[in-house]
């Protein structure tokens, strides 16, 4: 009774402000809503993308915290390069049916918490994408569109230009530990040219799956037929520090992060190893997944419905709380630092502590810190930024044909500094 009292109040909380959003944001608006992935079929810890025309998929897949099924439904919107809606119809970008139902879901195998398992492919065998471009797919319950439990981004992308980087420390001296700059080439394929590049062309670069420091490249010069996006703010960025991580595929036996499990009030809780503070220590390399995760448990075959969930107990030591907030951030905080995510200060045991209910797996993470009254958040508090640090790099051209309504997406490039 109050998981559905919990959510009718996000359906009514919520449709007022998606009315007026301008915007398009990756959000999760109901609270029984977890784990959400959404990426390329057979492609793993990366943003969902696919080539226009090719037989490649996005899969959407997330769990609903219920004992019953529901009733999910979606719609798919064009957008522009700065993800507001475009003013396409959307029988010029879809093919078939821009509206369709989760048609794929099943209750959980073996698990405390109860669940309801949905899954999608898209494109669907009802519809097939006809421009490249910024997507979202909002998805709601009831066939209510009002009623949204989610929002998220993808994109579809042409093969119509070369994009070559140059990765490398940051040339300032200051910044030659602790930055890398990203020299961005791009050149039209076969006969097509820019028409004005500085007006219909723009250059974007995202670091990993941030969505805060995504930065729109100023173009530095034009050679020819290739333009250079090189030697300037927009195209640096703080290197940050390999993530942390911890393991709780298991519920009984503890791995290297895990300091003990308990069983409180019919719920499983996993503790953590104390967080220890890197940012004065020297870089060491070491395996990550740039901040994403991935559902596992060590009892059985289905991963996506055997895999139980569990009260996940971060702990940070401190002598003093800091002016500022702390954050465990990446994929498992769907890339947002909130209320949710933020840890608080406790004087008893001198530690900054937070639970996030997350389900077994192998996870990724970083601890965030904003300095009060600030909006941006950092690295360099607890992580560290180290100019060798094997960040992974996505490049997107958006390009307005003269005479067109919308921006395309001409060219996709990512590349990991190694």
């Amino acid at each position: 009774m109050r998981k559905t009292f919990f959510f009718l109040f996000f359906f009514i909380s919520i449709a007022s402000s998606l009315t007026a959003q301008t915007i398009w944001t990756d959000k999760i608006y109901s609270p029984l809503v977890k784990t959400v992935k959404f990426e390329a079929s057979g492609v793993d810890f990366t943003i969902p993308i696919i080539r226009l025309e090719s037989s490649e998929k996005l899969i959407l897949k997330f769990d609903l915290l219920s004992e019953e099924p529901q009733q999910f439904n979606y719609t798919i919107i064009h957008c522009n390069s700065d993800w507001t809606q475009s003013d396409l119809r959307p029988q010029e970008y879809i093919e078939g049916f821009e509206t369709g139902h989760i048609e794929n879901y099943y209750n959980s195998i073996n698990t405390l918490q109860r669940y309801v398992h949905y899954y999608q492919e898209f494109p669907s065998s009802m519809m097939r994408f006809l421009v490249s471009g910024n997507y979202i797919i909002k998805v709601y319950a009831d066939n209510n569109p009002d009623k949204v439990i989610m929002v998220r981004r993808f994109m579809i992308y042409e093969d119509a230009s070369t994009i070559r980087t140059v990765m490398q420390m940051g040339k300032q001296p200051q910044d030659t530990k602790t930055k890398q700059e990203i020299d961005v080439f791009v050149r039209p394929k076969s006969s097509m040219s820019f028409a004005d590049p500085n007006r219909y062309l723009k250059v974007f670069i995202q670091q990993n799956g941030r969505r805060d420091n995504i930065s729109l490249l100023k173009l530095r010069q034009y050679n020819g037929n290739e333009l250079e996006y090189s030697f300037d703010k927009t195209n640096v960025f703080d290197a940050g520090n390999e993530f942390r991580n911890f393991d709780f595929t298991s519920l009984r036996i503890r791995s290297m992060h895990v300091s003990n499990f308990d069983f409180i009030d019919g719920e499983n809780i996993v503790k953590l190893k104390p967080i220890t503070d890197r940012s004065r220590l020297t870089y060491t390399t070491q395996g990550d997944l740039d901040g994403y995760y991935y559902v596992r448990n060590d009892r059985g075959d289905n991963f996506d419905l055997e895999s139980d969930y569990a009260w996940v107990v971060f702990y940070l030591p401190s002598q003093m709380r800091l002016d500022g907030s702390f954050y465990v951030w990446g994929e498992l905080s769907d890339w947002y630092c909130t209320e949710q995510n933020k840890m608080n200060y406790d004087k008893r045991f001198g530690a900054y502590t937070t639970s996030l209910y997350l389900k077994q797996g192998f996870y990724d993470y970083m601890i965030m810190f904003m300095p009060s009254g600030y909006t941006l958040y950092e690295t360099s508090i607890m992580e560290g930024n180290h100019s060798e640090t094997n960040n992974t790099y996505h490049i997107y051209v958006y390009y307005r044909k003269p005479g067109n309504s919308y921006d395309s997406l001409i060219g996709y490039f990512s590349q990991k500094i190694n």
